[in-house]
């Protein structure tokens, strides 16, 4: 029996079935909750599900804040396909987004034929007035540090490049870097 037909059974002044429901100024209530007619769900859904506060949460945690005020028969698996069809959700849940590499990385055939740069950071300041690492390495294990400071540019980056990598190994076939 859905609440609209409790609805019309007590306001004739009729018993229903279950004791927990009762009218009160008009409205139908079920052990303390507001029952919702099913043309209201899909608004009471989306604005519990959408709110600004606390926006496109899973399938628990808005059936979870709809049962402490609301009731309707099958609460949970309407709001479970209301959820599962947002488009807001599947567009940016991490659980639904591919991250990362698909392959490893291939193995290099022979030494300083794939690098990685990096940078670190945080370091006490040197003499110079260093604090940064630039970090290039790959395949032997085998690491250049190249001091250099925070706000090194792009065209610095490149120039200790030459000046310490490619003058030993030459250019790389790829370089990885974040």
């Amino acid at each position: 029996m859905d609440v609209k037909d409790v609805y019309v059974t007590l306001s004739q002044g009729k018993r229903v079935e279950e004791l927990d429901y009762h009218v009160k100024d008009r409205i139908l209530y079920r052990c303390g909750k507001l029952c919702i007619p099913q043309t209201e769900r899909a608004k009471i859904i989306r604005e519990a599900h959408t709110s600004l506060i606390s926006g496109h949460f899973g399938v628990s945690k808005t059936v979870a804040q709809l049962q402490r005020f609301c009731y309707w028969p099958r609460m949970s698996e309407t709001i479970s396909i209301y959820v599962k069809g947002c488009a807001m959700c599947a567009k940016s849940k991490p659980s639904n987004r591919k991250l990362g590499l698909y392959t490893p990385l291939p193995v290099p055939s022979h030494p300083w034929e794939s690098i990685s740069m990096d940078f670190v950071g945080g370091l006490p300041k040197s003499r110079k007035g260093r604090d940064y690492l630039y970090v290039v390495d790959r395949f032997n294990k085998m690491c250049i540090l190249i001091p250099c400071s925070k706000q090194i540019t792009a065209e610095q980056t490149t120039k200790l490049f030459f000046e310490h990598v490619w003058v030993h190994f030459g250019l790389p076939t790829s370089i990885i870097s974040n």
